[in-house]
Order: structure tokens, then sequence, then C-alpha cells
């Protein structure tokens, strides 16, 4: 029989905080910045959520509604690090795990009955090892799929442990709102509600080949989710599709060179992470947003794909003097790379030119791994060192959580 178990770290960017600083331990915690500054809370712990601030509200209103509350920047290295120390205590009790992002994985825990005299007492050991070597709470999820056992772990957050017997799925599944199935976001669930469908229970009703005619190859897998079996799909809800890279800043900026100077670095950082997933990026968006709020983007197809930042960068640049039209300050930068392909690596022992760009970049990412990301830097980015703090993982700019 299968099974499986999803873990969901409770608030983890807040609550690493928490454990790295125990004084913070019940007290409203706010990652994003500073309430002087400009910029939204990208994590409240939970006792800030009960205090009224939820994911995206502007640092300002944050500090309006809990004014003795605690505000942090953050450090994404240390979020790296104890990602990685979580997979490292999940990868102890199976080999079958599953990284969904960085506080969440999904579990094969089928056949481990062997080993542990229930799946609910094997969760039990996982959460009071997560507690007692990381400080982290955790919410747990066990079903008969993958994504049952999503959903089960988003039950009573947080420190929750939901198990779902099998054959209790539609049932289960039943009386939730629909947007609680994975790729039904706000698009989806407005145009089922305009169908009269608001819970699972009355999704389930809906015929399968209706649900494609309306959402095409989404809707077999609503079906599929709807029922809480896994379906052709179920993998869709944590592929990488995009990489995005922008961060807010803390002025208003008009000086061309140093806008592109934000750009060039975004776009390292974006690259980088597109060799590490070996892919090549066919689509370039570049987005800024000016002091009184208007945000603006421009689009552009990349032929061939590229993962090469200088490449990009000529792009971005046309893009962005063509977006920038305004005698307005910008107060936020951004990119994003999509429509993601394989990239495909030549095995002739005769380099061609473009081959030994990408060795090069490949070789500048392996020291940058070694000795820090500012190890290796371009003149395009040295006015980001008169403006932001050297840091081993790079510059940190105003949101780096964002932006490494």
């Amino acid at each position: 029989m299968a099974r499986y178990l999803y873990i969901d770290v409770d608030a983890f960017l807040a609550s690493v905080e928490q454990s790295i600083n125990r004084g913070l331990k019940g007290r409203p915690v706010m990652v994003g910045g500073l309430p002087t500054e400009r910029g939204i809370v990208y994590c409240p712990s939970y006792e800030a959520r009960a205090l009224g601030v939820r994911l995206g509200v502007s640092l300002f209103e944050a500090g309006r509604k809990i004014p003795d509350g605690v505000f942090l920047k953050g450090d994404s290295a240390t979020y790296d690090q104890y990602s990685e120390r979580l997979m490292a205590i999940l990868s102890d009790f199976t080999p079958r795990v599953e990284k969904i992002s960085a506080d969440e994985a999904c579990l094969d825990i089928s056949g481990m009955e062997r080993y542990f005299p229930s799946p609910y007492d094997m969760a039990g050991e996982i959460k009071a090892r997560v507690t007692a070597e990381l400080a982290l709470s955790t919410s747990v999820g066990i079903g008969s799929s993958r994504v049952i056992a999503k959903i089960a772990s988003e039950i009573k957050k947080p420190d929750n442990l939901v198990v779902v017997p099998e054959g209790d799925e539609a049932a289960f599944l039943a009386p939730l709102p629909v947007e609680k199935i994975p790729g039904i976001g706000h698009v989806n669930r407005k145009i089922l509600g305009e169908m009269g469908i608001k819970t699972v229970g009355q999704l389930q009703t809906v015929p399968e080949e209706y649900l494609i005619t309306i959402f095409g190859q989404n809707g077999r897998k609503f079906a599929a989710y709807a029922f809480g079996h896994d379906g052709p799909l179920v993998r869709d809800f944590r592929a990488i599709r995009s990489i995005n890279r922008e961060t807010g800043l803390s002025e208003d900026i008009t000086d061309r060179g140093v806008l592109l100077a934000h750009y060039y670095y975004l776009l390292e950082r974006a690259c980088r992470r597109l060799r590490t997933l070996q892919k090549k990026a066919a689509s370039l968006t570049v987005k800024l947003r000016y002091s009184d709020f208007e945000q603006v983007e421009g689009h552009s197809a990349i032929t061939p794909p590229s993962w090469d930042e200088k490449i990009l960068y000529d792009r971005a640049k046309m893009m962005f003097d063509t977006l920038y039209r305004r005698r307005q300050g910008i107060r936020l930068v951004g990119v994003t790379l999509s429509n993601l392909k394989n990239a495909a690596h030549s095995e002739s022992f005769i380099l061609d030119g473009t081959e030994k760009k990408e060795r090069l970049l490949e070789s500048v990412d392996s020291v940058r791994a070694r000795f820090g990301f500012l190890a290796v830097t371009t003149g395009r980015t040295l006015t980001l060192g008169e403006k932001y703090r050297r840091k081993v993982t790079g510059y940190e700019l105003r949101t780096p959580g964002l932006s490494q």
C-alpha cells in the first residue's frame, strides 16, 4: 500500500530566526525589513499573524499594527543552511525524499511499517527530531497519495499531524474550499465560483470531461485531486517554470548606470540558478516600479535559449531603455527568466566559442561556490559596492530573500 508523508515547516523564515535567537520565541517576528523601510513582510511568525499581519503586508502597516514587534531583514544563506539540515534529518528516515521547497518535502514511506508501529509514530519521531535539533515547528500530513498528504499538512496549522485513512480521501476533502486543491488559485477559484462550485465536494460532482473543456489539461488534474488521487500531473505544483530575482530599493533611484548595475547583478544570480538546474531561458521579463507604484514590464524571446548573463543583459538593457520613459525615481527592479529548456552539452573534444563560454561560466560558478559569490566580480556591478554591504553570499540588497 502506497503511503506518503508531507512535511512543512511552520512560518519557516520567522521560525529560523526564533531558533537562532531563543529570546524571540513567543514574540511577533516579521522577516522582510524594518518598519521604517519600504517593502513588505515576507514571513510573519504565527504570533504576528494572530495580531493581524499577513504575508505581503507592507512593513509600514505591520509596524502600525504591531509597534513593539520584531522586524528582521533576514539572511538567505542562513535559511539555506537550515533547509539542508532539515533535508538531512528526513533522509535518515527514508531515502525517498522529494524536496518541494526549502521548507517542504514529500516522503514516500511505503513499506516503512517494519521499522515503525504506524505512520503516525514515524511522523511523531520526525517532528520530535526536527524540534530537538533545529527548534522548528512542523506540520505533517499522511495519506495514500502525495496530494492528499500535502493538503492534510495544511489543516490545523501550526504544529499539526493529520492522518487520512485509506478510503476516506474523498470524504476528507469534500468540505474543504476548492482553493485547497493545488493549482486552483485566484483566477480558477473565480471561474469555479461562477459555476457555483465553492467546495471540493461540489467539484467532485463535475465530470472530468467538463473540467477539461474549461481548464484544459489542468481540468484532468483537478478531477484527480478532488478525490485525493495524484493524477498524471501531480508534480506540476513543484516544477520550476521560471526564475525570478527582484529587489526593492531603499531610496528612489534615477541614475541609469546604477539601475543597470542592479539588473546585471540580478541576472548573475538568476543565471547561476539556471546553470545549477541545467536549464536555459527562452524568455526574459524586465520589471521596474516607479516611486508612485506604477509598474511596467517588458518581455522578450531569447533565441537560442541562454543561461549566460552577458547575453541576457544586452537584451535587458535594451528593454530597460524602452521601458524607462518617465522622469521619476525607481523603487523596485526585477528580472524573470521563463520558458525554461533543458541544456544540452556537446561531447565534442573540440570546443566551439559557445561551449568555451559555457565552460568558463561553470568555472566561475565553481569558484564562487568555494570562495563566495563576490570572489568574482564584474565592472558592471562595482557601483553596488558603494551602496550595499558585501557578504560571502553577495551584496546585501534591500530584499536579499528575493535576490539570492
